[in-house]
């Protein structure tokens, strides 16, 4: 094999197999995100879903979807970037993409916050429409509130 060769091969590979560790703002993004989701699952109307999958016998932790609605574009968009979220306790695990029945968490980006509804649904149940059932808000030192409107 010529030089020329080899070192297009070589560099063709760097570029084809090149991943790059998540730096650490995208780690804090993450954190921040997987903070929101712990709030808005303490709220009574997730917290009860989540109960429910308990009662059920339903193997835990729950899978948990969630998604950003952005109606005026027709779009439901992933909330967590990685492919595997880091986001979870005993009760429930953020995925991306629910196998089986789950708790979906469905946000609208507000000014200060989101909007948010919860659902159960299985894989092929995912809705655009829906009635918030509460919002929050970023608080000015950090994380997250729910707000009483």
């Amino acid at each position: 094999m010529n030089r020329l060769a080899l070192a297009t091969t070589l560099g063709l590979g760097l570029v084809g197999c090149a991943h790059s560790l998540p730096s650490a703002q995208s780690i804090q993004q993450e954190d921040a995100k997987c903070a929101l989701v712990r709030t808005l699952l303490n709220e009574p109307v997730p917290a009860q879903h989540l109960s429910e999958f308990t009662t059920e016998g339903r193997k835990l932790p729950v899978p948990v979807a969630v998604f950003v609605r952005k109606p005026e574009q027709g779009v439901l968009e992933r909330f967590f970037v990685a492919d595997s979220p880091d986001c979870g306790d005993p009760q429930f695990q953020v995925v991306r993409q629910l196998g089986r029945q789950g708790l979906v968490v469905y946000l609208q980006e507000t000014q200060d916050g989101y909007t948010y509804d919860t659902r159960r649904a299985g894989p092929e149940e995912l809705s655009m429409g829906g009635t918030p059932q509460g919002k929050v808000r970023r608080k000015v030192e950090g994380g997250w509130a729910i707000a009483s409107d």
